[in-house]
């Protein structure tokens, strides 16, 4: 997961007021178990969510879905490939 949308998780976690415990609880409420270190993992970078937690994750901060998928870079050599 990038890191700008890695760090706009904990962003939207910390204008809410809520603890990464808080907000794990929340989730487990709505049926995508997780613990703190998980959501310590995802708000680092070092881990992508799975479908259902990124979509419940997007709810609950009111982030939007794409917001977690991986955007590849642009191929400068795809131009040069023909």
């Amino acid at each position: 997961m990038p890191n700008q949308i890695a760090s706009r998780v904990k962003q939207e976690r910390l204008r809410r007021g809520m603890t990464q415990q808080e907000l794990a609880e929340m989730c487990a409420e709505a049926g995508a178990p997780v613990d703190e270190s998980h959501l310590s993992r995802i708000e680092r970078g070092i881990y992508t969510p799975r479908p259902r937690l990124r979509s419940v994750l997007a709810a609950l901060l009111d982030m939007e879905i794409e917001d977690f998928e991986q955007r590849s870079e642009p191929d400068e050599m795809a131009g040069s490939a023909r």
